[in-house]
């Protein structure tokens, strides 16, 4: 029942009290009025249904925050169509829920939109989010008014529910792409795009022959082309990808404002991941993603080596659940660990280990990350 409807019935009562105290052609013209008017409005309603179309999809799967301390705009579209080329839609309401996965922040909207006769019409329905993560929109109800907003009808439901990936700004940061390069003895398909090797299989470079150079890497092919000595340089093999532990980890907070504290470090946490991989990407260094989902006591893995690869590895991320005992996450990590080899790992987290270094995790080298501290700290994005 609508508003419209509880205010139309107040006045066809008053209406009818008065047509019946004052029997006069006035009265009874006004009550025949009343009458005719809801049945009016109710066909037309109707008529607008039969005609009228609406869908719901995601023309942007993803949004990157202007800066961190500022909210971003998860959008989907609503989409409707009014086949009718004589009667206008003046109101319809879409009602909206939305929900974080990543965080729990979660809310209602209604949504107001018109439609002229005869015309296709698109509405964005934006969704402020504060904090990163997988917004969830659904769209769970539409409805269309008659002209006197006495009768609604709905015209689509329980729609599919839409997706956003919500990311941080991107950090502008140097890590040396030689550094994380993980070198290798071992047969081996890829190789330094940045740093030659001995491996003669693949050709890193080829330059003029200098003294000290060895005969056997002498291109006897091209140097008789070129009438100069030249020599090829080996590739350098490396094995398959950098090892990059999320810390899915932060500190309990009971109050208000310390829970929104927990909500930055792990905004914070994200745009670590964001922009480390988006630069190793950018040097073609393949990352292996890996961290504890506590909800689920597992450890995922995801590989990246191209953009697309690190939105489906942030879709999964989102639905992790995290924790605040940095303890169980190690523990999970050193269980997941055994047997295994890493050569070396970066560690990223926004929570205190005091011994993490020392607890064997990665046995050669691991580059522990605080996204806390100043490189990743509160400056102007």
């Amino acid at each position: 029942m609508t508003i419209g409807t509880i205010l139309f019935a107040f006045l066809f009562l008053a209406g009818l009290l008065i047509s019946v105290f004052y029997l006069e052609y006035g009265t009874v013209a006004v009550m025949g009025i009343l009458v005719i008017m809801p049945i009016a409005m109710l066909i037309f309603l109707i008529l607008l249904r039969l005609r009228f179309r609406v869908s719901v999809d995601c023309k942007n799967p993803m949004t990157e925050k202007d800066a961190l301390d500022k909210p971003a705009r998860a959008t989907v579209t609503l989409t409707m169509e009014n086949g009718n080329t004589i009667l206008p839609v003046t109101k319809g309401i879409a009602k909206v829920r939305y929900e974080n996965t990543f965080t729990g922040e979660r809310g209602k909207m209604r949504v107001r939109f018109s439609v002229d006769a005869g015309k296709h019409r698109e509405r964005r329905i934006p969704v402020l989010m504060s904090h990163c993560g997988n917004v969830a929109i659904t769209v769970e109800k539409v409805r269309i008014y008659d002209y006197l907003n006495i009768f609604a009808w709905t015209v689509g439901k329980n729609f599919t529910t839409q997706n956003v990936l919500v990311l941080p700004p991107i950090r502008e940061m140097y890590l040396g792409e030689n550094r994380w390069y993980n070198e290798t003895n071992e047969d081996s398909d890829r190789f330094s795009l940045y740093k030659k090797g001995d491996d003669p299989s693949e050709v890193f470079d080829i330059r003029e022959y200098v003294d000290g150079d060895k005969i056997q890497r002498i291109h006897w092919k091209l140097s008789s082309k070129t009438k100069t000595l030249m020599v090829k340089e080996g590739s350098l093999p490396l094995t398959r990808a950098v090892n990059i532990f999320i810390d899915l980890c932060v500190e309990k907070r009971a109050k208000k404002k310390e829970r929104e504290k927990r909500y930055d470090d792990m905004n914070r946490l994200i745009q670590g991941v964001y922009s480390i991989s988006m630069f190793m990407i950018e040097h073609a260094i393949p990352q292996n993603y890996i961290w504890y989902d506590n909800k689920n006591e597992l450890v995922q893995e995801r590989m990246v080596e191209h953009e697309e690869e690190l939105i489906w590895m942030f879709q999964d991320l989102f639905q992790a659940s995290m924790t605040d005992r940095p303890d169980e996450l190690v523990e999970s990590f050193l269980a997941w660990e055994e047997g295994k080899s890493l050569e070396s790992a970066i560690y990223l987290t926004v929570v205190s280990h005091e011994d993490l270094e020392q607890c064997g995790l990665v046995r050669d080298r691991l580059e522990v990350i605080d996204l806390r501290g100043e490189q990743f700290g509160d400056e102007e994005q």
